[in-house]
Parts: structure tokens; C-alpha cells; sequence
């Protein structure tokens, strides 16, 4: 009853912790639970992927290393019973017809850092990782534009980012299109056509990144008026929007969903991203409502299963970009993305205030693990500063800074760049520089420390998430990271703070 566990969510914003009797929410968005199940169990938990607890200290998991068709479900019960079967996620099949089963795996150890780490080699032998030779650094355009975006906002950042070469990406996230499935459709936000700004992107000796929802159709869209053979229907031949099914989105809906079981629908999605890639040569893509792609409640083709459908999406796509390109999936399925993306989102959107800041540091370090493992973490953008409704304390900023720079990985900036002085700077060439370098993390179990052992000096990140100031004893020697201060070794970290002390030499 009392046992403390985690257990992985089928898509991006569902983690769960706390105790079996008492399961306790991580991310914002639980799989079971409204707006994104309408048919929530009040009997049990349910999660997917896998599952670690700790009982007489030994370090428990049970989990599916595979997810090539039908996705690993646990049902976490009060008193400790725990249901595991695999689901066939909308497929149909006949009597005589062979299921190939996902494999599955129960480890134990004294270490939960080497029990997961097991744990990503078994996966690892089922699929791949896929892997990108480039630094994965640059800006996103939606932190501080959202989708009013426009072509002189990029222009204007971009002009910043020619002096900071490490800053590489210039991310155009949503905004440049018509509607959700009309890509290739340009609003007139970007009145010279998207063409136009990737060229002098690509002139100003930087990257191209752009945001694409390539699973989702929106009812506004031309796509949809032409084309509903190319959208899921239910069981009974109905064409259903996803808001029937499960949470709707977050704009431009109602949004129906691309069947690629239908080879129409394939080349339609080549043709796409083809243009992209081959005609604007751009390399990296972040693939975002990929959860719609595989959302229960539709029927699929050929004996397709929801996990089926969003695969088949998704190596659609690489197969045009994915000898060169970058493919970041977002709001995605977690396993059924195994082995098909580059980067993946692995927390919430950041919003600048203290509880987001938090929660999306929870997210973070539960997936730490995943990093350079199943693909390259996404943790969201760093911001520094406030904007409008969101408002967040210098503690907070802190925090999220100190939680960035553990993640070593995707680093995307999300302020308009003409914000930032040269302090921000300086703090964000500290992280790009450690980020660089080969590093061990290690950390304790309630996440309120961490050290990143370095070649020639070491990290000791300190967490207090509490309503309470705490004190905490340091080393000789320490330095404040980003301040370069010398530190007394007695320090109190306030409460909702975290403070990075780096030792020289150490």
C-alpha cells in the first residue's frame, strides 16, 4: 500500500508517482483521467510502458521493451496488485491470424541508475536509436509569438542570433500556415511565402527548424474539405473529430485524423515534406500532436492498430527526410516512438510561473534516463523572462535554469531575443559550454541533488522545492556556477530555489 513508485504514461504529458495507495500525478494531462480519457477508472491507475518501485531496498521494473504494434499496459491497484497485458489498440483480428507479441521484462537490483540503465539496452536491441551528428541549440519562435508569429519576428531574432554561433536553429514554430493541415498553404503573416524566410535563414549562415502537426487535419482546412477519404473514422463509418474521442487540441480545432493505413495519405505527406526538405533544404523538423496520430476510438485499416497508424506516419516522413534531417516528435506517444524520432519532448510547454516551472522539473528528471539512450531529450525552451500573464520570481528563473542545464539536451531559447542582456548570455554560454563536454549526472532518489562530474571540475546542483528555507553545507571551494562567486560553505537556499555550485579541479 505504502510502496513508492513511477510509472510512464502513454503520451508525453502522463507520468504518475506517489505510493500504490495514494498514485499522485506528474505530469498535467494523466491518460485516465479527464480531458483526456471520458471514461476515467476510479479502481485503479493506469499506466503504460513501464513501471519501477522500491520494496527492502531492492529497486523493482517491470516494463515492455518493445512497441512495434500494441502498447504495455499496467493497471496499479491500492493494495499492491498490479494487472500487466498488452493491448491491441483497435486492431482486428481473425480466428488463425498470428499476434507478435512486444516483449517484456522484470529487473531487480540494488541500483535503480543501473536497472534502468539495463533496462534502455533491452530497448535498445528492439529499436534502434536514431542519432544526429549536429548540436541541437538554437530559438523557437512560439514562447513569446505563439501563432502571431510573423515573417519580420524572425527576421528580427535572427539578426541577434548571427552573433552567437553556437545558437545554430531558428525554429518557426507554427503560425506560417493556413490552417492545421494545410501546409503548404501560407498565411499571410509570412506574406513572401515561407520560401522566403528559410532562405535568408539559411544566408545568414544558420539553420532552418520548422514545426509541422502532420498527423492532424483541421476542420477550416481546405485538406478537410477535399479530402475526408484521407481522415479516421469510428466503428461505424462516422467521420469523428478527436474531441469526441479525447482532449480536442489547443487551437484551430476541431481537428480530425490522417489514416495511413490509406497510401493516399502517405504521398500526401511525402509530397509535403518533400517540399520542405528537398526544395527549402530544411534539417530539422519538430513533429508536434503526434498523440492524435494513435488516440483510442477510431477504426483502422488493413489491421492496423493505433500504434500501427502513428508508425507508419511517422516512417512516412522519415523516409524523405531522415538520411540528414533532425526529427523531434512532441506531444507524442512515448513507446510507440521507439527507434523513429531523433529528440523527443519529454515535459510539459513551459509557462513562466513557479508551479509550471516545477512541475516540468519533475517531468524532466523521472525521464533523465532516456537521454542519448531512446533518443535526445527535449526538456522545452529556457526562459528568462516574464511575458504578459506569465510572471515568475528571480528563484524561479534559477530553478528553471538549473533544471536546463541538467538536461543536456535539446536547448532551445523561447524569449524574443532582443530581451536578453548580456547576463542571460553569459549564463546561457555557461550551459552551451557544459553542454559540450562528456559528463556523468548522477542524483538522489527525492531529486534535490544532483552532480554532473566534468573533466576538470564538478557540478553540485542543489534543490529546494518546499514551502521552507533550508540550509545546506557546502565543500571547500565552492563557486556559485553562473555568478562565479565564491560561496560560504553554510548557505540557506530559499525556499522554491536551487543554486549550482561548481568545484574546481574536484
Amino acid at each position: 500500500f505504502d510502496t513508492p513508485f513511477y510509472s510512464e504514461g502513454f503520451q508525453m504529458l502522463s507520468q504518475t508517482g506517489g505510493t500504490f495507495g495514494s498514485p499522485k500525478a506528474i505530469g498535467r494531462c494523466p491518460d485516465d483521467e479527464p480531458p483526456y480519457s471520458f471514461d476515467p477508472n476510479y479502481y485503479c491507475k493506469i499506466a503504460y510502458n513501464y513501471i519501477i518501485f522500491r520494496k527492502d531496498n531492492t529497486w523493482c521494473l517491470l516494463g515492455f521493451t518493445s512497441c512495434n504494434h500494441y502498447s504495455g499496459v499496467f493497471e496499479i491497484y491500492p493494495d499492491g496488485y498490479l494487472k500487466v497485458f498488452m493491448s491491441l489498440d483497435g486492431s482486428t483480428k481473425r480466428s488463425g491470424d498470428v499476434l507478435n507479441f512486444e516483449k517484456f521484462t522484470i529487473l531487480c537490483g540494488d541500483s535503480k541508475d543501473a536497472v534502468l540503465k539495463q533496462y534502455a539496452k533491452l530497448i535498445q536491441n528492439n529499436h534502434k536509436t536514431l542519432t544526429f551528428s549536429k548540436d541541437v541549440n538554437g530559438w523557437c519562435s512560439w514562447y513569446w509569438y505563439y501563432e502571431k508569429v510573423t515573417d519580420k519576428d524572425i527576421y528580427n531574432n535572427l539578426e541577434i542570433l548571427k552573433k552567437h554561433k553556437d545558437l545554430s536553429y531558428v525554429q518557426i514554430d507554427d503560425g506560417y500556415q493556413t490552417f492545421m493541415g494545410d501546409w503548404l498553404d501560407f498565411s499571410d503573416k509570412f506574406p513572401d511565402g515561407l520560401d522566403k524566410v528559410v532562405k535568408t535563414i539559411i544566408d545568414a549562415g544558420k539553420e532552418p527548424a520548422l514545426w509541422v502537426a502532420p498527423f492532424i487535419v483541421s476542420e477550416h482546412s481546405r485538406l478537410f474539405k477535399e479530402h475526408p477519404d484521407y481522415l479516421l473514422r469510428d466503428y461505424e463509418g462516422n467521420l469523428v473529430s478527436s474531441d469526441k474521442l479525447t482532449y480536442g487540441g489547443w487551437r484551430d480545432t476541431p481537428w480530425y485524423v490522417l489514416d495511413f493505413s490509406n497510401y493516399e495519405v502517405i504521398k500526401y505527406i511525402q509530397k509535403v515534406f518533400r517540399y520542405f526538405h528537398d526544395k527549402l533544404k530544411i534539417k530539422y523538423y519538430k513533429l508536434d500532436a503526434c498523440y492524435w496520430a494513435a488516440i483510442a476510438g477510431y477504426r483502422y485499416n488493413r489491421n492496423f492498430s493505433r500504434v500501427d497508424n502513428y508508425r507508419a506516419g511517422l516512417e512516412s516522413i522519415l523516409e524523405i527526410v531522415g538520411q540528414d534531417s533532425f526529427v523531434l516528435g512532441c506531444n507524442a506517444p512515448m513507446w510507440p516512438s521507439l527507434g523513429l524520432v531523433h529528440g523527443m519532448r519529454i515535459s510539459d510547454d513551459i509557462v513562466r510561473n513557479k508551479d509550471r516551472i516545477h512541475q516540468v522539473s519533475f517531468e524532466l528528471f523521472n525521464r533523465l534516463w532516456m537521454n542519448k539512450t531512446l533518443w535526445l531529450n527535449d526538456p522545452d525552451c529556457l526562459c528568462l523572462k516574464d511575458l504578459g500573464e506569465q510572471v515568475a520570481a528571480s528563484n524561479d528563473y534559477s530553478l528553471h535554469k538549473a533544471t536546463i542545464l541538467l538536461s543536456d539536451g535539446v536547448f532551445m531559447l523561447g524569449d524574443a531575443l532582443e530581451t536578453l542582456d548580456s547576463s542571460d548570455f553569459a549564463d546561457i554560454n555557461k550551459i552551451l559550454d557544459v553542454k559540450k563536454q562528456d559528463k556523468e549526472i548522477s542524483y538522489n532518489d527525492d531529486f534535490t541533488f544532483f552532480k554532473v562530474k566534468l573533466k576538470d571540475h564538478c557540478l553540485h546542483v542543489h534543490y529546494n522545492f518546499g514551502n521552507e528555507d533550508r540550509n545546506i553545507t557546502l565543500e571547500n571551494g565552492a563557486i556559485d556556477f553562473f555568478s562565479c562567486k565564491k560561496l560560504d560553505l553554510n548557505q540557506t537556499l530559499q525556499a522554491g530555489s536551487a543554486i549550482v555550485v561548481d568545484y574546481k579541479n574536484s
